[in-house]
Formats: C-alpha cells, sequence, structure tokens
C-alpha cells in the first residue's frame, strides 16, 4: 500500500508563499 502525506494548516494564516508545500516536499524527498 502506498504512503500517503498529508498536514495540517490554519488557513487564515496562509499569505499563498506555498513555503509549507516546499517544506513537505523537502522533508518526505518528494
Amino acid at each position: 500500500m502506498a504512503k500517503q502525506l498529508g498536514f495540517y494548516f490554519d488557513q487564515t494564516m496562509c499569505t499563498g508563499c506555498k513555503a509549507c508545500q516546499i517544506a513537505c516536499k523537502d522533508k518526505n524527498d518528494l
């Protein structure tokens, strides 16, 4: 079974910089 990844973020604090996506991909070698 494939490993699934996810994370929680507070959308009210989002500025649209996508740093969370970059950090997730870097952390999980994607």
